[in-house]
């Protein structure tokens, strides 16, 4: 998407100071002597809020003691953060902002990031870089796209991308190309390869990646493919923090904390979270000490992340634009939304492979979160794409439940309130709604399809328990109305007991 907003012109009599000023005034470490430790590609907004924010408190930590973890960012699309942030020596401001938290307001100027380069136009640069004996960790924000997957998690390798850099492995224009390129200058040369870290927001990212990156070596290299196979590690990992899209009011926030003027602020709450699968083929930075959680099963956060955050950040905005309310924390707010998602997550939570204890501090937080209005979110945001995360988040909940005799009456309400607005192209109130989704789920939702027509599911006794679900809830919603249905939902007068049987 491109970003149309810009920032604000600042006279150069302004009163206030500049972020380069500042952190020569209040520096916690030393960035001239920072070594690049980090290569990252896709240096936008989730990664300076999350990455670069959890290295920057690593380094303020260790003090003058740590300097071998700089990043140098690598963007192979916009160029906007280059020409953003380099004026200001790749310092930027992060304000944690929620109107939950006891200090509602905090700001600092971020140091981590070495540099940012145009790997287009520093290719040989960047390939160095990678290829240098200080770097151990090449990491990737370059969402799903970037990895140029087909829908089955493949790699496309007829995208005109992955076809240049297989005809030009060693001019890369891809992520991908540019990870095996280096992996095998490090090879020749006898080096041991770097980790690749995916901090991307997919099931098991890392082996995704290393998916895609040994078949794209395969296609150049098979005793490549295999040295990769054999010697480089690709960790799986979960990130977690709500960067929200850029604000015009991003800007006020450093100038009346800090006194600054910042071309590039980062506004975000103040939970983080970083789970990564401790399988490095070297150095790594000693970063569980500023809170990563290290550990050798990534199962059980890679569960509570994708049904206690995402499935129900989706649960709640497909009731929210049912009943027309524009904004995520406005519907937490609403009594029968918030009972009946307090609910619906201890169904989840019943159908979840997890331990109890775990499920239940992290669906606190959720709630919390998802409840900050600092941070405004759009209910028609999130609720875009549904059917795609009916098909990745929501219906594993409802195979887990199946098998584990779980009631899926309320996990499946919110579902056919989506359905129902989308088909009678309204909200309750009769307020138009445009679902954003293919085409082709919308005419079928239209048309009357329900869970399994949506996604494509073959038949069996599992789908046909879902559809049935799924048709009840539909009829309860249109005989009773939203807020009643989550009423009887809630408050165990589920209605038409039989359609469970």
């Amino acid at each position: 998407m491109v970003n149309l907003l810009r920032p604000p012109s600042v006279s150069s009599s302004s009163r206030f100071s500049t972020v380069t000023g500042l952190w020569r005034q209040q520096s916690l470490y030393d960035r001239r002597a920072l070594k690049t430790g980090i290569v990252h590609f896709g240096p936008g907004r989730f990664f300076r809020g999350h990455l670069a924010y959890i290295i920057h408190n690593y380094l303020a930590q260790k003090g003058f003691q740590e300097q071998r973890w700089g990043i140098c960012g690598v963007s192979l699309k916009s160029q906007q953060t280059i020409t953003r942030l380099k004026p200001q020596r790749f310092l930027y401001t992060l304000t944690k902002h929620s109107s939950c938290a006891q200090n509602r307001e905090e700001a600092e100027v971020i140091g981590s990031i070495r540099e940012i380069v145009n790997g287009r136009e520093k290719c040989e640069y960047v390939l160095e870089k990678m290829a240098s004996p200080s770097v151990h960790l090449v990491t990737l924000t370059i969402t799903q796209g970037g990895y140029h997957l087909d829908k089955n998690f493949n790699l496309d390798t007829t995208h005109e991308d992955i076809a240049h850099d297989l005809r030009n492995p060693s001019t890369p224009t891809t992520a991908i190309g540019f990870i095996v390129e280096a992996l095998r200058r490090r090879r020749d040369r006898s080096m041991t390869p770097f980790t690749t870290l995916s901090c991307d927001n997919l099931p098991r990212n890392g082996e995704i990646l290393r998916q895609a990156v040994l078949a794209y070596a395969d296609l150049i290299d098979p005793q490549l493919a295999e040295y990769i196979r054999d010697n480089a590690t690709f960790p799986n990992s979960v990130v977690d923090r709500i960067v929200p899209q850029e604000q015009e009011s991003d800007y006020n926030y450093p100038s009346r904390l800090l006194q600054v003027r910042d071309r590039a602020p980062i506004v975000t709450e103040p939970f983080w979270q970083f789970v990564v699968e401790d399988n490095f083929t070297g150095d790594r930075p000693k970063w569980e000490d500023t809170g990563v959680i290290m550990t050798s099963d990534i199962t059980p956060f890679l569960y509570m992340k994708s049904r206690f955050l995402n499935a129900v950040h989706s649960f709640i905005a497909c009731l929210a634009v049912r009943a027309g309310i524009e904004y995520m924390h406005e519907a937490i707010a609403v009594p029968e939304f918030q009972l009946f998602t307090r609910l619906l997550m201890d169904d989840i939570a019943a159908a979840t492979p997890v331990p109890r204890e775990m499920c239940e501090q992290y669906m606190e937080q959720v709630l919390l979160r998802l409840s900050n209005e600092a941070l405004p979110d759009t209910t028609e945001r999130i609720s875009s794409e549904t059917c795609r995360k009916v098909g990745k988040y929501i219906f594993p909940i409802l195979q887990d439940a199946y098998s584990r005799k779980v009631s899926m009456k309320r996990i499946i309400l919110p579902v056919a309130a989506w359905l129902l607005a989308v088909r009678e192209e309204a909200c309750e109130s009769g307020q138009p709604y445009q679902a954003k989704d293919t085409q082709s789920a919308i005419t079928a939702i239209q048309e009357g399809a329900v869970i399994s027509g949506i996604l494509g599911l073959e038949n069996c006794e599992q789908t046909e328990v879902v559809d049935n679900e799924c048709l009840q809830a539909l009829r309860d919603l249109q005989t009773h109305g939203l807020l009643t249905t989550l009423k009887n939902y809630s408050e165990g007068g589920l209605l038409n007991e039989s359609a469970s049987a």
